[in-house]
């Protein structure tokens, strides 16, 4: 891989708790415009992973690195989270974080108003420079929503959404802050099986058509098995396998450590 190619470097990374380690010394290398996942059992250290790369958590030893095309190199360690955000980079959570109580539309304008530099401030004194701003994030929005083929609930109230439905608006909310790569954290978690093939098909499209680069964890295989071009997986906060799909599943060490159980419990 030419140093080029790399978005984000993580290198021998460690992360620990008081006794605890969350992180024991991983590295992991994301090219621009891949979807990469990381797999692994519960507990594995997959979202300390993510939350060292957003800021969320700042690791004892190692380096991060992310090479945004709008900036220069930015070394993520002992970063503010919306100093990287500013950077280029998004993500979802495994819980929602969505504001229940309001619409679908504002849901996503609130993330480009962010990305604008609005704020709270502009929004409460509406001067020029706040009015066209928030005409730009009106058009965000309305895109984003027809992206994600949202537009017609644009006015429900987002607690009304089914839970599908409120997956993809989270990942248009990401998207409204214009990243280079979103980290996606268990996306599918809680669909059912046609609500997991439309945000299949969405994960790609975000690649593809929008040209984000897409960091995913997902227990779900046959989604990760489908999108990943390659996979690193995780067991006891050590990465034991990194590869393609296909390496992935003939790994001895990877069966025995996860796909194996998953296997067990799927046929159980």
């Amino acid at each position: 891989m030419n140093d080029g190619d790399l978005l984000i470097n993580v290198e021998n990374v460690t992360l620990r708790f008081g006794g605890v380690v969350s992180l024991r010394d991983v590295s992991l290398a994301m090219r621009r415009g891949e979807i990469l996942a990381v797999i692994g059992p519960n507990g594995a250290g997959k979202t300390s992973l993510f939350n060292s790369i957003t800021g969320v958590y700042q690791p004892q030893e190692g380096t991060i690195t992310f090479a945004s095309n709008r900036a220069p190199l930015l070394s993520v360690i002992g970063k503010k989270t919306h100093r990287i955000a500013q950077a280029g980079v998004s993500r979802t959570f495994q819980a929602s974080r969505l504001f229940s109580a309001l619409t679908v539309f504002e849901n996503v304008k609130i993330g480009a108003e962010d990305h604008g530099g609005i704020g709270l401030a502009g929004s409460l004194v509406k001067g020029p420079r706040t009015r066209k701003g928030e005409r730009a994030s009106d058009r965000v929005a309305a895109e984003l929503l027809n992206f994600v083929d949202l537009y017609h609930e644009a006015n429900t109230i987002a607690s009304q959404l089914s839970y599908g439905a409120r997956r993809r608006l989270e990942i248009a909310r990401a998207l409204a802050t214009g990243p280079e790569v979103i980290l996606l954290d268990e996306p599918a978690a809680g669909t059912n099986p046609s609500e997991k093939l439309e945000l299949t098909s969405l994960i790609r499209r975000v690649r593809d058509e929008r040209g984000v680069s897409v960091l995913l964890i997902e227990h779900d295989m046959k989604l990760v098995m489908a999108l990943a071009e390659r996979i690193y997986v995780l067991n006891f906060g050590s990465i034991i396998a990194e590869g393609t799909p296909e390496e992935i599943r003939v790994n001895p060490a990877v069966i025995d450590a996860y796909l194996g159980t998953a296997t067990e419990e799927t046929s159980a």
